[in-house]
């Protein structure tokens, strides 16, 4: 359950610290805090509080900084073949594609192979959670712990990628930068990085606090729909 809650429009604006609902939403605040189970951060003044079982993770930032400029485009060298089996894509112009496994925005989770439901968060009516079945889980060439799809809808709406440890965090953030470019980094001791696509909001992120990382991936079409839905 979230009270008085405000919806991020995109991540140009970057604040301290970040919260990210089970659902695959992203909040980002000047201050984030747990608190007889919620957790709580501050919005225009006010104090917004979210129950903690909803939470996937808290993550503070050290300070904020100032927003990203746009990303300059380059491609990293590739100097490893594709894993066999794995299909990659980029992102397209028209903004409908993820980049990742030649999803699209909005797919229904029937049309998606190997999906199992593993929850549903009450954010927006209800954002359903799935996850795939495989045992070992991949983002393109880079295992990971787990891989969570949000629909909201019926429609695909998020994605999060989530690691344990450094190294596996760098095996994502180099399939990360080969699909989608080099990301905006703010500050050269962290390691956040952003794309500002035409149709995805991307961030990839690690917190040396509790040695997790994560690739967060969201539809603005379908985000600028939740908005309507659910103003400010």
């Amino acid at each position: 359950m979230v009270c008085a809650i405000t919806l991020m429009t995109g991540v140009g604006t970057v604040d301290a610290d970040m919260v990210i609902l089970k659902s695959g939403e992203m909040f980002q605040t000047q201050r984030a805090w747990k608190e007889n189970g919620t957790v709580n951060y501050i919005n225009n003044g006010q104090v917004v509080r979210v129950n903690e079982a909803d939470v996937e993770r808290l993550i503070h930032a050290p300070g904020p900084v100032e927003a990203p400029p746009a990303p300059e485009h380059r491609t990293p060298a590739d100097t490893h073949p594709p894993a066999e089996g794995l299909p990659l894509s980029a992102p397209s112009p028209d903004g409908d594609e993820t980049g990742y496994l030649d999803l699209k925005w909005g797919q229904p989770p029937s049309l998606i192979k190997d999906l199992t439901q593993v929850g549903t968060d009450a954010a927006y009516g209800g954002v359903q959670q799935y996850t795939r079945k495989h045992k070992k889980k991949r983002f393109a060439r880079a295992l990971v712990d787990d891989i969570v799809f949000g629909f909201w809808e019926n429609g695909l709406y998020t994605i999060l990628v989530e690691v344990s440890n450094f190294s596996d965090f760098m095996n994502l953030k180099a399939e990360a930068f080969r699909l989608f470019d080099v990301g905006t980094r703010n500050d050269e001791d962290v390691e956040k990085y952003y794309w500002l696509d035409k149709g995805t909001d991307r961030m990839l992120a690690y917190d040396f606090d509790s040695d997790t990382g994560f690739l967060w991936m969201r539809s603005r079409a379908l985000h600028e729909r939740v908005r309507a839905r659910y103003p400010d």
